[in-house]
């Protein structure tokens, strides 16, 4: 909606800078005829070339931004496509890992709401995001991972982390 919007938007005003132009033309057309003088006509003539200039870098720029923005969108398309692709091709890997992850936190004990929690925790949002998300406050989303890290017996975040996919990974490759 938005790009069709801009793309009227920009026509528009294009239209209305060559109908300007069109208009001084006449407009220099008649004085010329009316014998003004050459100064006052040279003066018109150079405000039209300038528009006229103007315009078509205008007209460039918007161009340069539409081709730009679409292959972004084309870009931005064949990645979601191959994450889309990658993420069928292991769904039943992903169900797995979610659920080996989900019976991690039954073992440990956490409540419904801590398990939400540390879910995006794992997701590496922030307590603020995660308050957001949940419609709670950033300190009851802070007292849910100070439970999540004492049932679990890690120290925080980053070992949380590390606890379910630190293997999967794999090792590190030395230096």
């Amino acid at each position: 909606m938005t790009n069709l919007y801009d793309r009227i938007l920009k026509k528009g005003a294009l239209y209305l800078i060559l109908l300007f132009l069109l208009l001084a033309i006449v407009d220099i057309f008649r004085e010329y005829v009316s014998g003004e003088s050459i100064s006052h006509l040279s003066f018109e003539v150079f405000v039209c070339f300038a528009t006229a200039l103007w315009s078509l870098g205008l007209w460039w720029s918007w161009k340069t931004a539409d081709r730009k923005l679409n292959h972004e969108i084309s870009e931005r398309l064949k990645l979601n496509k191959e994450y889309l692709e990658w993420k069928n091709k292991n769904l039943s890997l992903l169900n797995d890992i979610h659920s080996g992850i989900n019976a991690q936190f039954s073992t440990w004990g956490l409540t419904p709401a801590e398990s939400d929690v540390a879910f995006l925790l794992l997701k590496r949002d922030s307590f603020k995001e995660i308050a957001e998300f949940r419609g709670s406050t950033e300190k009851t989303v802070r007292h849910h991972a100070l439970k999540i890290y004492q049932k679990s017996g890690l120290p925080g975040r980053t070992e949380l982390f590390a606890y379910f996919f630190e293997d999967i990974l794999g090792p590190r490759n030395p230096s």
